[in-house]
């Protein structure tokens, strides 16, 4: 029976089972390595969010700002009264000049003026 050629060398095994025995160095390691990129992950998650929120609260104050001006530009109550009502509300309904009379005042009228009487 021949033996299989292999390139096994007895180092080989040594540093195998130095990295076997190494095993819970290796763990506490990697757990370590894991915890710090965690911590790492969470500060520029938090960096980020932050500037996210900064720039949205930015946008929304400039959209704020936006309308407040425009509503400062509109007219008072007072002026869109005087607009609507070509004048006071409470004159609206009183005659005006050029108005139409009507029958009531166009009988009051002619009651006022005295009529001849024929003889």
């Amino acid at each position: 029976m021949t033996r299989p050629t292999t390139v096994s060398t007895p180092v080989p095994y040594a540093l195998a089972a130095a990295l076997v025995a190494d095993l819970d160095g290796q763990h506490r390691r990697e757990r370590q390595a894991y915890e710090q990129g965690y911590r790492d992950g969470h500060r520029s998650g938090w960096e980020i969010g932050y500037g996210h929120a900064h720039q949205e609260m930015a946008d929304r104050w400039a959209a704020l700002a936006a309308q407040i001006r425009n509503l400062s530009r509109t007219p008072t109550h007072a002026e869109l009264e005087v607009r609507r009502w070509d004048g006071r509300r409470e004159d609206f309904g009183r005659p005006r000049p050029g108005d139409r009379q009507g029958r009531r005042l166009a009988a009051a009228n002619a009651t006022a003026i005295p009529r001849r009487r024929s003889a």
